[in-house]
């Protein structure tokens, strides 16, 4: 995400909540100037209690806001290098169910879709589509933070799908199905393609998935 669009969703996401930016900052406990460091782009420095924060004040999830933050970092430019075993490469085409934003139920039970095309030269034979959530540590988040106990996540029935036999060119739909947190939040999944072997594509950004739990 660019820096126009990063502060173009905090001022839009604040408008919502009825919240000014100078709200924003007593919420926070941010200062205004910081604030509009943040909004121009100046978060290499960011520290994650702010990002927190500031979260919790837009009552979204920090991965979901931390990932827009580290979105603006430009990464340094690399040389890949793939194997001749290497994964095949993936395209996202359509969200069959569920597109982003959707909301569902605290604790329901649902299940997500996704359309993705072999664009590699090989065919598909044994891949899987492999959740790359990792837990989050409760000693990374500032004392008396409101999401301690609470940041568990979307929880898949199981963290690796099978993928239909797939030749290039074809498209193929994977689904995964989910339990919902109990509590109302924002909430991210990702997920990558493997081969047999558990070898990670690396060649692609993956599946993301961002759904709003809602009290039901």
């Amino acid at each position: 995400m660019q820096k126009e669009e990063f502060a173009k969703y905090i001022r839009t996401r604040a408008k919502e909540l009825g919240l000014s930016i100078t709200a924003l900052a007593q919420q926070t406990h941010i200062s205004r100037q910081s604030l509009y460091d943040l909004f121009s782009g100046a978060t290499e420095q960011a520290k994650l209690s702010t990002v927190v924060n500031l979260a919790n004040a837009l009552q979204v999830h920090p991965i979901y806001l931390l990932r827009q933050v580290l979105d603006q970092v430009e990464s340094p430019r690399t040389n890949a290098i793939q194997s001749k075993d290497s994964v095949a490469e993936m395209t996202f085409i359509r969200d069959v169910t569920m597109p982003d934003n959707s909301s569902v139920a605290t604790g329901a039970v649902f299940t997500k879709t996704w359309e993705i095309k072999n664009t590699g030269t090989t065919a598909w034979t044994n891949r899987k589509l492999v959740c790359m959530d990792q837990p989050m540590d409760p000693s990374y988040f500032p004392p008396k933070s409101k999401i301690l106990s609470t940041c568990r996540g979307l929880k898949p029935t199981l963290r690796e799908v099978p993928i239909k036999n797939t030749k290039v060119g074809n498209s193929v739909s994977v689904s995964v199905e989910f339990t919902a947190p109990a509590y109302p939040c924002s909430v991210l999944s990702s997920w990558n393609i493997t081969d047999a072997d558990g070898n990670v594509d690396a060649s692609t950004e993956g599946l993301s998935f961002f759904v709003q739990v809602v009290s039901a």
